[in-house]
This record gives structure tokens, C-alpha cells and sequence, in this order.
């Protein structure tokens, strides 16, 4: 009784300092979509919407590269390797170096296609989203080496800066004129000052002849694939519909569906910081194979507690809080904003079931991911009848999934799953 006392004490604590640590940044995140939902007509916010879903589909698989850059960098530093951690480092910066500018050709060679697609018509956006891609690859090397080294102080004000940056640059150019250019020119400068500031405090780690180790990175990156592959899948789930409804539907009806979609999001990163905490939990749990259920019963209750919470709130007064989050209030939106706050609230227990089975190398999951995917995608295709039609997808998606992943986990003899090797 008393370790679980302890336990609870400790994931608590845990989840008060990532709370804590994201919560400007958070803050300074709402304010960049409040300004841009206020400043901008529904038409123009329903194509930046588009544009990031666009740049979310993509950066998601990338940024699994992080999870590996923070095992690997924090086990050469705790055994004081650093000739590996320095020739880890450099070798993953050049890599993302080279593919970064690939990535970058490539995008610019189609920006004018997808911004036809997404019926845009600023080109500039698509070079702009081009080069926010590009950047894409360096976030994790940088973040991921920051938070390995424990460097959390230089994380956190990179991360509060740039969320600032962001801000303001996004009110400045808006003003200027420059409407969804200036508001992703803001994100794209904001990214690149703020992978400048974790330069600072990692540049010794970064060497152009860095001496060479013995590092296995096929063993980093096949562990990465799953990840990658689960992510992408969550990512396509949570933001395709935004993509589609903009290719399918006239610029009013994606309108207001974008503003919905504010409310929607609230319900998926409120309780983000949960499952932040609790990966590398169970991670080191199932290391050292102790009881790991326990952890995700209590993630499952926060995020169940702080969904509820939510739902209520935004029932008791939706068009207040539709007015507040977006400057515009319509009866579609309030409707719609109901049907998302159940998607996505469905959709953030299932993240938390996909890190837990991810955490204890359980890949079952992955196939019934991918199917689920594709349907929820070929549904919204063939059915896309209304707005309404749409959110109704989401949420028979979202319930199904969960309940999937939910008896995989606990209904399923497998609960002893053998440790691959990399998850020594």
C-alpha cells in the first residue's frame, strides 16, 4: 500500500513539472491561433489550418527521432562515453543536414501543386511550408540532445522564446498584410531561433570530423519504426479530416469547420503532459519488469477526469467559449465543436493507450491502427455528405479504437511480453 502511496506521490510530481514546464509555451501557443483565428476571415484560417495539418502529417514520423536521441545521448552521458555521444550527435546532425536539404528541393519543386490542391492562392506559401519541413529534421536532433543531457533549463526557455517570437512575428506580419504567409513566416522564424538557442549549449557536442565510434544505427532506427509508424497513423487520425474537409467542402463550409476544430484540439493537447510522463515511466518499469498497469490506470484516470472536466465546461457554454477561443460565434460550430470535444477526447485516452503499448514493445496494436486509419479516411471520402457527416466518422473511429487498444492491453493473455533488445 505505501509504494503505491510512493508511486502515485512520484507520477504526480512528475506530471505538476511537465504541467508546469508546457504550460507558457501552451499559453503562448493558444494566443498564436486565437490571433490568427481573430485577425484572418474563416476562409483564409480554415487554409492555415490546412497548410499545418499538411506540416503535422509530415513532422509527426519525423520527431520519433527525438525518443531514440534522448535513450541513447542520456545512457552516453550517464556512462561518461562522450567521444560516442559527440560522434552520435554530429553524425545525426549531418544526416539531417543532407535530408533537410532534399526535403527542401523536393517541396519547393511542388509547392505551387499543393497549394492548387488546398485552394491557396499564395505561392509563397508553399516555399514557406517547403522550408518549415526542412527544419523538421533538426528539431529532434536538438530537442531530443537537450533533454538527454538534462539541459532542461536551455529546453524550456527555447521553448518559451520561441512560442513568444512566434507571437509576435505572427502579429507583426499579419498587420503588415501578409495574413496566412505572415502567420507561418512567424512559425518558420520562430523554429529557427529557437534551434539557435539549444545550439549554444550543445556545440561542443557538435563536430564536423567527430572521432569515430562503434554505433549501431540500424538498432536506433529500427526501433523508431513503429513509433514513427503509430504516430503517423495518430497524426493522420487527428488532422487528415482538416485536409479533406478543405479539398471536399467550399471555402465557408471548411471555415467553419476550422473554428470547431479549435475546440476539438483543446480536448486532444489538455491532456498531452500525461502521456509525456508517463513513456518513460512504464519504459523503465518494463526494463526492470515491475508493474507497469498501474501507471497507465492512473494516466488513463487524469486524462479521463481532465477530459470530463472539459466536456462539461464547453457544454454548459459553448458559444461563450466559441466567442472567447475564435472571435466568431455560428450554431454550426457549437454543434460540431460537441462532436469533436467526444472524437478527441476518445482520441487523447488512445494516445495514451498507443505510448503505454509502445513503451512495453507490445506491436499489436499497430496493425489495427493502420486499418482504422485508412477507414477513417476512405469514410470521410465516400461520405462526406456534411460537415456533421464528418465529426460522426471521427467519433465512431475514436470509440472503436479505443476500445481495441483497451482489450489488447487488458484483456489479452499477453500481459508478460519478453523485452527486445532495445529496451535494455
Amino acid at each position: 500500500m505505501l509504494d503505491k502511496i510512493q508511486k502515485i506521490g512520484s507520477f504526480n510530481q512528475n506530471i505538476l513539472i511537465v504541467f508546469a514546464g508546457t504550460s507558457v509555451l501552451s499559453f503562448f501557443n493558444l494566443l498564436y491561433q486565437l490571433l490568427i483565428a481573430h485577425k484572418l476571415p474563416a476562409s483564409e484560417f480554415a487554409s492555415f489550418n490546412s497548410l499545418l495539418s499538411v506540416y503535422i502529417l509530415i513532422f509527426s514520423p519525423l520527431s520519433t527521432i527525438q525518443t531514440a536521441v534522448v535513450k541513447y545521448s542520456s545512457e552516453f552521458n550517464a556512462n561518461n562515453q562522450l567521444t560516442k555521444l559527440k560522434f552520435l550527435l554530429s553524425g545525426l546532425l549531418k544526416k539531417a543536414a543532407v535530408m533537410g536539404l532534399i526535403t527542401l528541393l523536393i517541396f519547393s519543386l511542388f509547392a505551387s501543386r499543393v497549394i492548387n490542391i488546398l485552394k491557396i492562392h499564395s505561392v509563397s506559401c508553399g516555399y514557406i511550408l517547403a522550408g518549415l519541413i526542412a527544419l523538421a529534421w533538426f528539431i529532434p536532433v536538438f530537442s531530443g540532445a537537450a533533454q538527454g543531457l538534462e539541459l532542461f533549463g536551455w529546453f524550456v526557455s527555447s521553448s518559451v522564446i520561441s512560442g513568444a517570437l512566434k507571437l509576435i512575428f505572427a502579429f507583426i506580419l499579419i498587420l503588415l498584410g501578409f495574413n496566412i504567409a505572415g502567420a507561418l513566416s512567424a512559425l518558420l522564424l520562430s523554429t529557427v531561433l529557437g534551434l539557435a538557442i539549444l545550439y549554444f549549449p550543445l556545440r561542443k557536442f557538435f563536430q564536423i570530423k567527430a572521432e569515430k565510434e562503434d554505433i549501431n544505427y540500424r538498432e536506433i532506427f529500427s526501433y523508431l519504426f513503429p513509433v514513427a509508424l503509430a504516430i503517423f497513423c495518430f497524426a493522420a487520425l487527428t488532422n487528415m479530416d482538416m485536409v479533406l474537409v478543405k479539398y471536399f467542402f467550399t471555402q465557408a463550409d471548411s471555415g467553419i469547420y476550422s473554428l470547431a476544430q479549435m475546440i476539438g484540439k483543446i480536448f486532444l493537447f489538455l491532456p498531452a503532459a500525461i502521456s509525456i510522463v508517463m513513456f518513460p515511466k512504464t519504459c523503465g518499469l518494463h526494463a526492470k519488469k515491475m508493474d507497469t498497469l498501474f501507471t497507465l490506470k492512473m494516466s488513463l484516470l487524469y486524462v479521463s477526469g481532465l477530459c470530463i472536466i472539459a466536456l462539461l465546461i464547453y457544454n454548459i457554454v459553448p458559444a461563450f467559449i466559441l466567442l472567447v477561443l475564435t472571435g466568431k460565434t455560428y450554431a454550426e460550430p457549437v454543434l460540431l465543436g460537441r462532436l469533436f470535444a467526444v472524437s478527441m477526447s476518445f482520441f487523447a485516452l488512445l494516445f495514451v493507450l498507443i505510448s503505454y503499448s509502445l513503451s512495453i514493445n507490445d506491436l499489436r496494436f499497430i496493425k489495427y491502427l493502420i486499418v482504422f486509419t485508412l477507414l477513417q479516411v476512405l469514410g470521410i471520402m465516400l461520405f462526406h455528405r456534411s460537415l456533421i457527416t464528418i465529426q460522426v466518422i471521427l467519433c465512431i473511429n475514436s470509440v472503436s479504437l479505443f476500445f481495441i487498444h483497451f482489450a489488447l492491453v487488458y484483456l489479452s493473455p499477453r500481459k508478460k511480453l519478453q523485452v527486445v533488445k532495445f529496451a535494455r
